[in-house]
Parts: structure tokens; sequence; C-alpha cells
């Protein structure tokens, strides 16, 4: 029985040295999918909302005060350039314009007496001693002074014409009248304290598709880039355009550059005001290095990627982001080739023995 015991202890002591060892093994080495750093694009497209806008819109509020005397246009008019949409009175800035124009004319009367009346004594100094120096440069600044007096009274009547013509309201451009606010009677003015516009003026048979790029996509944009939208109003169909123009600045609030895509909406199907979902593909960033997005760990304190070195150890590498779908822009330490963790675990310690799985 002695020699038994003494059997079983070697046998025993014997099997749980590699079963121990083995343990440690494999506390000291773990597997994971091994991947490399390679260069080349991510080709992603992105989806971000639009809203469509008209492609010019105005407020017209009175240039001069007056009392509306007619309104031709209602909510819903189309107009053409130079029509005239509402025609307002003001009795005391016609009156203005009488009395402006009277002195202009008499102005200009006297400027021409006192013209003919130089022109007759600089004739006279052919004569000598017939006429006086004094009396000539007398003549000569009373024409001046007239002349002057000619041209102030001239500023003052065309400032009163064109204060008259404020008063017949006209359409800046073609467009459709989208809001009114005034009837006839209605007392208007550029001092009076406006609920809102006279009127509202918008062009919709061309409109502006604007769209918020976020920064990470913005300098993969370019005008003239073409691409798809739909509208949440006509679902099932897709239209094409291309990008018109951009901002060129960032939004502090949003980060992000607004793009624009002008639409050709000749039957007025889109209305100013809908959404649109916009799909663009930026262009890849030059000489990015691109990772698989599952091999990018994202924690609450960094984002990094777990290359392997040269001794096989794990090494955690700090990168930024770029463009991502199933492959990931990525900024860092980093180099063509080098050899990372495909399927990479936030709970990987910094230096762990890391071998490939099979």
């Amino acid at each position: 029985m002695l020699g038994l015991g003494a059997f079983s202890a070697c046998s025993s002591s014997e099997s749980s040295t590699p079963k121990q060892s083995k343990k440690q093994k494999d506390k000291s080495e773990v597997s994971f999918k091994i991947g490399e750093v390679s260069q080349g694009k991510v080709g992603q497209e992105i989806q971000l909302p639009g809203e469509f806008l008209a492609f010019q819109e105005v407020s017209i509020y009175p240039k001069a005060d007056g009392f509306v005397q007619k309104v031709l246009v209602d909510r819903g008019s189309p107009v053409r350039k130079g029509e005239v949409l509402m025609v307002l009175e003001a009795p005391e800035t016609e009156q203005q314009l009488v009395g402006a124009r009277s002195n202009f004319l008499k102005a200009q009367a006297m400027l021409v007496a006192s013209k003919e009346h130089y022109r007759r004594l600089k004739a006279s100094t052919r004569i000598t001693g017939s006429v006086s120096a004094l009396d000539l440069e007398s003549a000569h600044a009373k024409m001046m002074a007239d002349s002057a007096s000619a041209m102030g009274e001239k500023a003052n009547f065309d400032a009163l014409t064109e204060i008259k013509s404020y008063l017949t309201v006209r359409a800046p451009f073609d467009g459709i009248i989208t809001e009114r606010n005034v009837h006839p009677g209605a007392l208007v003015g550029s001092g009076l304290r406006q609920v809102g516009p006279m009127l509202n003026l918008q062009q919709q048979d061309r409109l502006r598709l604007v769209v918020d790029v976020p920064e990470n996509y913005s300098l993969g944009l370019k005008k003239g880039k073409p691409v798809s939208y739909h509208l949440n109003a006509v679902p099932g169909q897709t239209f094409k355009g291309t990008i018109s123009r951009r901002s060129g600045n960032m939004n502090l609030k949003f980060r992000s550059e607004t793009v624009e895509i002008d639409v050709n909406n000749a039957s007025r199907m889109i209305k100013p005001g809908m959404f649109a979902e916009v799909m663009l593909t930026p262009e890849a960033t030059e000489g990015a290095l691109i990772v698989p997005s599952t091999a990018v760990v994202v924690s609450t304190e960094r984002q990094y990627v777990i290359k392997i070195n040269p001794e096989g150890n794990a090494e955690f590498v700090d990168v930024r982001l770029g463009q991502q779908s199933k492959m990931t822009e990525v900024f860092g330490n980093l180099k063509k080739g080098d050899k990372i963790i495909v399927n990479a675990r936030n709970d990987l310690r910094q230096g762990t023995k890391v071998v490939a799985s099979r």
C-alpha cells in the first residue's frame, strides 16, 4: 500500500506540471486575428438631411410713407420682373414734387439770364474802357452762383421724383407671392413699426438644396461633384444633382460646412421648406492609411489601434479617424505594412504577447 501511494503521488505531480504550464502560457499569450495597415480609398457614401430653399426670396417693405391705394396681387399670384404689385398714395409728396419742379425752373431761368448778361459784358470788352473789370468779374460770379443754385434745385427735384416712384411697388424678379399682409387703406411707411412685410416674393422655378456636411467629410467634397437625393414627400424616386457652391467656412456651433445644390423646379413639384435625404460620396484623403473598422478601439478617454511590435507584444497607438465604412482612415504613428489586431478588444493589456489565431 505504501508503494502504491508513492507511485500515485509521483503520477499526480507529473501530470499537474504540464497543466500548470499550459495555464501560464494561456495567460501570457492571447490569440487574435492579425492584419496589416494598408493605403487606399475608403469610398464611403454618407447620407445627410437637406432642406429646399427658394433660389431668391425677398420681403417687400415700403420705401416711402403713404396709404395703400391698390393691391394687385395676392398669396399664390405668379408675377414677372417689373410687374406692378401695389400702388401707394401720398398727397404731400405730390405737392412737394410740384414745389421742387417750380423752384428748379425758376433757378434755371435765372441761370439763363445771368449767362446772357455775362456774355454781353464780355462782348463789350472789345471796346476799350466800355466795361470795368469789376463788373465783368461780378457778372461771372453771379453766373456761377446761379449755376450752383440750379444744380441744387435739380437734385432736390430728382430726389422727390425718385421718392414718388417708390409709391409704385414692382416685382424685383420672377416668382410667386407667398405672403400678403396689407389691404387698401392701410398706412405704411419706412418709419412705422411694421408687424411684417407687405408682401413676400419667392423664386420657385429654381431652388437651393442646402446641406450641412460634417467637418470630417467637408474636405472630400468639391464643386461639381455629383450627388443623389430623394424627397420624403415623394418616396421611391431618386433625383440627381451636382454641388453648385460651398460656404468655405465651418459653422462654429455644429462644426459643419454648408453646401448648396441647384435644383431645376420648372414643374414646381418641390416646395421651399421640404426636406430631402442627400447621398454624398466624399473623396478619400490623399495618402491616408486605412485599417478595418473593427481594428479601432474607442473608449471614453482615447481611440487607438493595437499594433504588434517586432517582439510580438501588443502596443497601443493613438489615432485620429477620418472617413469610415468597412475600412477606416487613421492618422497616427503608423506606417504601411504594420501588423495590427483586426478583432481588437478594450480588455487587452498593453505588452501582452499576441499570437495569430488559426
